[in-house]
Order: structure tokens, then sequence, then C-alpha cells
């Protein structure tokens, strides 16, 4: 077996994995880099020639993993495309909410290449994917040759799928982005059972450990407190949260916080953009699934955010304040937002998810409460003096549970996958202290190798 990591650097960026074995080529994931633009943000996809693809399997909705979905496959027409039945649908709406996001860069960045893909792209792979079961191995022939696949759970997103390849005895698992604890919507992954030869896992908390003592469900009831404070003293919150999971987990955890009485009954709150269409989403493909659940109830009482954010001036309102993005990029309506509650001292920004270190959320986690905050491209400057605190609701799996499945898994070969080069490292180091004949590699940029 040959493989390929086609992501561009040693990073979460744009996650591919090109498997060669027998007579098959898989693609393992296609997105997009997050941080770059232009055709700059694909994989290497110049490592795969046209028409030489035999499948193209999507872990999941997150961009950075499915985003050149139609890119690729625009030049791979015979190859089978593989999603999660639960992923299927929110794949697609995360890939025409893409395109609207590069119609805008286009004109706003001048970069002519933008769309990647247009409508049209999108619909022409709704015919070609076949939904996967989660637990249930399809088996796939070239020349009467033949390769199981199986999709299971992986926690992380609704929809999330870490990927089986079995080929002649041989069994090769990659997890995608995976989380083992349940949230609030959410169950757990849920990995095949049984040793395999070869585990391409994800690193992404590779140099971060929770504190001891601390869990998911300690850091809601801390989150539902301090919004509680704020809510009582008359103030307003606001929670940048990612668009696809993590808002509509906030928005559950804030309604049945309410129910119990935790946060006052009649606190407004405010969400907007793709994030409540993708609740809409998840109210109606719950019903179908045994992996998440997210009701019409969860929703009561959100007010669709209409009012105009102007840097520096507070909200008309007081209240909840549920928006996108997670780690405030420019111009999204958390990052306005921010600048119009942060020189209240009894508001508050509640950050729930990873921030970037290049990211605003990140700047502003590191500035000293009354500190400077510069929004450069809004041309303002602010006094951050608002509470700001950080809730470790991952929905990556901690580093001692990814070491202990790595373990249990007991493979031949470690591929290090989707983190930094220093939590690559620290994986490494684990592995090899307590396996020392594990093959562990870290794979450089586009350098293919046997497995």
């Amino acid at each position: 077996m040959i493989y390929t990591d086609l992501n561009t650097e040693i990073d979460v960026g744009s996650s591919g994995h090109l498997l060669e074995f027998g007579p098959f080529r898989a693609l393992v994931d296609c997105g997009l880099h997050p941080k770059r633009m232009g055709v700059h943000s694909l994989p290497n996809f110049s490592k795969i020639q046209p028409e030489t693809l035999d499948f193209i399997a999507v872990t999941h909705a997150h961009l950075d993993h499915c985003g050149a979905l139609p890119v690729i496959a625009r030049e791979q027409n015979h190859a089978h495309i593989l999603i999660s039945e639960e992923g299927f649908e929110l794949t697609l709406r995360m890939l025409r909410n893409s395109k609207n996001v590069m119609s805008k860069q286009r004109e706003e960045f001048g970069i002519k290449e933008y769309p990647l893909f247009d409508y049209s792209a999108i619909d022409a792979l709704r015919p070609r994917i076949i939904p996967m079961a989660y637990g249930r191995s399809r088996c796939f022939e070239i020349d009467s040759v033949p390769v199981n696949i199986t999709f299971s759970p992986a926690g992380h997103i609704p929809g999330a799928a870490s990927v089986l390849f079995e080929y002649k005895k041989r069994r090769v698992l990659f997890s995608g982005d995976i989380s083992f604890h349940s949230t609030s919507v959410l169950k757990g992954a849920v990995p095949p059972d049984g040793k395999v030869d070869v585990l391409v896992v994800e690193t992404t908390r590779g140099s971060y450990s929770r504190p001891e003592g601390s869990s998911y469900d300690g850091e809601v009831e801390r989150l539902v407190a301090s919004i509680s404070r704020v809510i009582r003293d008359g103030a307003t919150v606001l929670i940048p949260a990612f668009a696809l999971g993590r808002m509509q987990e906030i928005l559950f955890i804030i309604k049945t916080a309410k129910d119990r009485g935790a946060i006052p009954k009649d606190t407004p709150v405010y969400a907007g953009g793709l994030g409540l269409d993708i609740a809409e989403h998840f109210i109606r493909g719950s019903k179908r699934s045994s992996t998440f659940f997210f009701g019409k109830q969860h929703m009561e009482g959100v007010i669709p955010l209409r009012e105009e954010i102007i840097p520096g001036k507070e909200f008309e309102n007081n209240g909840i304040y549920v928006l996108g993005s997670g780690m405030m990029v420019e111009k999204t309506p958390s990052y306005l937002a921010a600048s119009a509650v942060m020189e209240n001292r009894s508001n508050a920004i509640f950050f729930v998810g990873y921030a970037d270190p290049d990211t605003p959320a990140s700047r502003m986690l590191n500035t000293p409460t009354g500190g400077q905050f510069r929004f450069r491209d809004l041309f303002h400057v602010g006094n951050l003096n608002c509470r700001i605190d950080k809730f470790d609701l991952t929905s990556h799996a901690d580093r001692d549970e990814i070491l202990s499945f790595i373990l249990e898994k007991d493979p031949r070969c470690v591929v290090l996958t989707h983190g930094s080069e220093e939590s690559r490292e620290w994986f490494m180091d684990q592995i090899l202290d307590i396996s020392p004949k594990t093959e562990v590699i870290i794979p450089q940029p586009s350098e293919s190798f046997e497995i």
C-alpha cells in the first residue's frame, strides 16, 4: 500500500489522503485550507492524475475536509463518492455556502479564480454520492478483486465518520476528526471493532492536555453559571460559535439551562446566519438519526438577529448573542459584535472552541483587561473592559483519549496527521515509549511511502 498526505503543510489545513492498494486508488477527504485563498487553499491535487480515482471518501462536512470536493470530482468522473448518510445533505449545504463566500471574496480581494466551483458542480455531485450507513460494510470490486469499506460514527459533528478499508486481510483505518465523549447533542465515536494494520489518525490536541479534574460536563456547568451571572446583572453575553455543530450545541445548552431555571427563562437569545439554517437541517435530520438529537423545542425563544451591528455601539437589547464565527474571523457577526460589547465592564465574551493563534479570537484572549484591541479593517480601536473567558467544549478527542485509541487498535503502523508538528511529535514520543516496535510516521507534505 502507498500513502500520500496531500496537505501542503504540516498543520490542520487542507486535509487530503491518497491511498493506493492493489488495483484501487482512494482519496480520503479533500478540504480547503481555512487560512489560504484561491488555488493555494487546495490540497496538492497534482499528485492525482485525471480519471484515476476509484473512491473519494469524505469524513465530514467541515470545509477543511470537504471544501474541494467539486474541484476534484470534476476530474474524477468515475470515482464513487462516499459520504455518511447523516452527512450527505449537510455536506452539500456547506459547499453551497462556501460557493457564496468565494463569490464575495472574488469581489473583495480580486481573486480571479473564485469561486472555484459553481452551483451546477455541487448539483452534479448528488447523483454520484453513495450514502454510507454507519457500521454497514460495503463491498466494491475491480476485475473481481474486492475491497470492503465501512463508515463508523466519529463524534465530532453530526455525520462525521471514521473510514475503514479492508483489502486482502489488511485493515487501514482513517480516524477523521474524532471525539469519544458525548455532548449535549451528539453521541461519541464508535470505532470499528478489532485491531487494524494501519491507523491514520488526527492529532489536533496533541499539544494540549485538559487540566486534571476538568470535563465536558463540568465546562458546560461553568459556562451556564457564568452566563447566568452576567444576565442577572442586566448585561450582555457574546458567544462566538462555529456555525456547524457548535452553535446548535450552545443553543441546546442555553435552552435546557433556561428550562431548569439555571438561566432566567425570559432571557432573549439572538442568533443568525448559516448557523440557523444548519439548525433547521439538524431538526429534520435528527428525526432519522441514532447519533445526534436536536429538536424544534431547542430553538424556542431564539430570535434571528436583524439589528445592524455598528462598531463600538452597544446592542439595543441585552441578552445572549450566539454568533458566527467561533474564531471571530474578520467581517463575521461575532467579530463585529465584539467591538460593540467589549468596552462595557458588565458584559462578557465567552469563547467555546479552538482559536487559531493568527485569529482575532486568539488576539483577544491574549489581550489584558483594559488593554487596547484594534479592529484593523473596521478602523476601530477600543478598550477590552468586559469579562473574557474560555470554556473547553472541544469537538476533538483529548490527546490521552487518542493515545488510548491508538494503543487499543494496536496497529503496526501509525500515520500522524491533521495537527501541528508539536502535536504530532508528542504522539510519536508517547507511542514509541509504550510500543517501540510500532512504526510511527509524520508524513511530509506530498511525500509518498509504503505503509
